[in-house]
């Protein structure tokens, strides 16, 4: 696979590699790839989590507790 990147990303990558944290570019494009793919997966993972917590509270009905104050 063959990725062209814009000038300032290159700069950036050949930074990186000059530091010495990677040995190659190949290697360094790989982790960043894996790193995107995770951070995609944990914010699907989140939502999700987020989805289900709002159906339990609309199912306990406490939308309406906060929202309608009783009359009481």
């Amino acid at each position: 696979m063959d990725v062209t990147l814009p000038v300032d990303l290159t700069k950036q990558v050949e930074q990186e590699l000059a530091s010495g944290h990677y040995r190659s570019r190949d290697e360094l494009i790989e982790q960043a790839v894996r790193h995107f793919f995770d951070e995609r997966q944990r914010g699907q993972q989140r939502l999700d989590a987020l989805r289900r917590i709002g159906q339990a509270v609309d199912q306990a009905g406490l939308y309406e507790r906060v929202l309608i104050p009783s009359q009481e």
